[in-house]
């Protein structure tokens, strides 16, 4: 082949090229717009898009158990051999059961002894009674004389006053007797059981957990930034997985982490209408990723400034619209914005041109 011809070709294969780049540009969008970028390599095609919004904002889970809010260790204030348990490990109580006795054969003694000296003083009374009466009647008909009637009033004060002295001290041996047994102080569940029948214990020693059933709580372990953000009072939504169960719970407290340990917020969060079926059941507590708006985008319309900050190039004004990454998918990313997004967004992506015109030149 002639150099001539060799010119000619090259000529005609630019022209192609080029025919086929004015095409491109001819057949493109309205939204797209043709760059040329300075490596004759690469044509950049610009293109709009429009935000998604996304009506279901992504979730942090968190794990609980539900306990009754006054949860406690009750024990006695007395020393002694435990006689009797009563109860069981979860069982339901209400106000006022017995929960467990001591062994005191000399209390149970002295309350019947007690028992026995009131119910005699209530008979003496009723016989003063009786008689003050008759001798009343007797001194009307003035078949006797006032100093009889007189001697009944005074024995009737006197039997009044035996049987409220029996009564009080029925009462104090009543008291004795019952700080030897444990008695539940509201309706609840017997969480766990630290004693056994025929156990000796000393005072103020444990025997069991008792949880209230009226109220309840569960307290989750938060970071820091997710513990801050949800104030007291706050409405939070708290489920029951294995009982396919949702309720709405309130934030009543925030304790700090201790000195040394992770850095996690214990967060107490009080639970409406409880029942018997949700104590010791675990909660999962859910708490939205953010407040702000959620919109979807492609990966391209995303961009970083110098200080690797997300934001977004509004395609109407070119202003920088500042945006929080929140998750990167396949398909696009999730972010949030303080505005709404209602104007279509500038979005770059690059097409490596298969044919390298500078080099062909230099051939």
């Amino acid at each position: 082949m002639s150099f001539n011809n060799k010119i000619q070709l090259k000529h005609v294969l630019l022209s192609t090229v080029a025919l086929s780049l004015l095409g491109c540009d001819a057949n493109s969008a309205n939204n797209e717009q043709v760059v040329q970028s300075q490596s004759n390599s690469v044509v950049v095609f610009e293109h709009t898009e429009m935000a998604t919004p996304i009506k279901t904002m992504p979730q942090h889970h968190f794990f609980g158990r539900v306990q009754g809010s006054e949860s406690y260790n009750m024990a006695l204030f007395v020393d002694g051999r435990i006689e009797r348990v009563l109860v069981k490990e979860g069982q339901i109580v209400s106000a006022g059961d017995v929960l467990a006795t001591l062994y005191s054969p000399s209390l149970a003694l002295r309350v019947k002894s007690r028992e026995s000296g009131y119910e005699s003083a209530k008979a003496i009374l009723h016989q003063a009674k009786i008689q003050q009466k008759r001798s009343s009647e007797l001194v009307k008909q003035k078949l006797q004389p006032s100093a009889v009637l007189e001697d009944a009033e005074r024995a009737l004060k006197v039997a009044t006053q035996q049987v409220n002295n029996a009564l009080a001290q029925l009462e104090e041996a009543k008291n004795q007797q019952r700080e030897t047994q444990l008695v539940a102080p509201q309706a609840g569940v017997i969480g766990k059981l630290y004693s056994r029948a025929g156990d000796y214990i000393n005072a103020g020693e444990s025997i069991v957990r008792f949880e209230s059933s009226e109220t309840q709580k569960v307290v989750f372990s938060l970071p820091e930034r997710i513990a801050i953000s949800l104030p007291k009072t706050e409405s939070v939504q708290v489920s029951f997985p294995n009982l396919n169960m949702t309720t709405i719970g309130t934030v009543t407290e925030k304790s700090l982490p201790n000195i040394g340990q992770p850095a996690l917020f214990e967060v107490t969060v009080s639970l409406p209408n409880g029942n018997y079926e949700q104590l010791g059941v675990t909660a999962q507590l859910h708490v939205p990723i953010s407040n702000d708006r959620l919109y979807k985008v492609s990966h391209s319309a995303l961009r970083y400034d110098p200080s690797n900050r997300a934001y977004l190039l509004s395609a109407v004004d070119y202003n920088k619209l500042p945006v929080t990454v929140i998750a990167v998918e396949k398909d696009g990313v999730l972010l949030t914005s303080d505005k709404a997004l209602l104007h279509p967004l500038s979005r770059v992506s690059e097409i490596i041109n298969p044919l390298n015109l500078a080099v062909l030149e230099k051939r």
